[in-house]
């Protein structure tokens, strides 16, 4: 469904079949004049991504042209530090912003037609106001997980994204069926960009997923490269879900579980981090209990 049609640098440039035939439907319609200068913003929008993305030593993957516009992938995200990842997320709506007044600027100097001028405006004003929605995987959504991230972990960020996610998607829906009782025309648009936001709020526990699999393999790498580490031991319940625990993993020791019975608090046996992970990447809702059932030594001596 998508063709290379060239590179920059390290970075694969794509062309998405839809991107054609939503072409030609524009040209056919004969609102090419207003999904040009909003398609032109798009790419303009992703460019300042890609383009603070690489001078941050971290260029794209690819980019794919779409008929929504530009979609720029980029490979571990996750691991640039809290302020680049910022100054790469911000990029985008900056040169949007941008544009905003670029095109009030012209047009009150005489560069620019009214009616250009004003096309430029709103197609850059509504894609600020909708990149900027707190919901992923647009740029406020992002911009927000990465400040949630500081104060809180990972599992709550999660659950956050998804209900604003959701309710911002089931409020577009509402939106578009209610333009339909009043004025008598179903808003697609609307009806669309809504189901967006709530199938990517879904999805958006496998990208937490992802990111806590990398932070794993990062803090397993950095542990080996000193070739040395303290160990800390851990009491947990048998009946906590083992991604809780997993989620405890001190990020510069190594942690042994020491698995208690609720109620009487009795030990039943010690799991390692390495079986921990082991199972977890297994079976993620399994309990610790059942982790420490499973693993080979079950029967070592605390």
């Amino acid at each position: 469904m998508r063709r290379r049609i060239f590179s920059v640098g390290q970075t694969d440039v794509y062309l998405h079949l839809a991107t054609v035939l939503f072409g030609a439907y524009v040209l056919l319609s004969g609102a090419w004049r207003a999904a040009l200068v909003g398609f032109a913003s798009i790419l303009l929008h992703e460019g300042a991504h890609a383009l603070a993305s690489a001078l941050l030593g971290q260029p794209p993957q690819e980019i794919e042209l779409t008929p929504m516009g530009a979609v720029m992938r980029l490979e571990d995200e996750e691991r640039l530090p809290p302020m680049r990842r910022a100054v790469m997320l911000a990029a985008g709506p900056a040169m949007t912003a941008l544009l905003a007044y670029l095109a009030l600027w012209m047009t009150a100097r005489g560069w620019l037609s009214l009616p250009d001028g004003r096309v430029l405006f709103m197609a850059n004003a509504a894609i600020l106001a909708v990149n900027l929605l707190p919901a992923l995987p647009l740029d406020g959504g992002r911009l927000l997980t990465l400040l949630l991230g500081r104060f809180l972990r990972g599992e709550w960020v999660a659950r956050i994204m998804r209900a604003l996610g959701t309710a911002l998607g089931l409020a577009a829906i509402g939106g578009s069926l209610w333009l339909a009782w009043r004025h008598g025309g179903f808003n697609w648009s609307l009806a669309a960009a809504g189901c967006f936001l709530m199938y990517a709020a879904a999805t958006a526990t496998t990208t937490q997923a992802m990111a806590e699999l990398r932070r794993l393999m990062d803090r397993k790498m950095l542990l080996e490269g000193r070739g040395y580490a303290p160990v800390r031991r851990l009491a947990v319940m048998a009946d906590v879900p083992l991604y809780r625990a997993v989620r405890l993993l001190h990020g510069q020791r190594v942690t042994e579980f020491v698995v208690m019975q609720r109620g009487t608090m009795r030990p039943l046996g010690v799991l390692t981090e390495v079986e921990a992970v082991s199972a977890w990447m297994d079976a993620p809702q399994l309990l610790c209990g059942e982790a420490n059932l499973c693993a080979d030594g079950k029967n070592r001596k605390i």
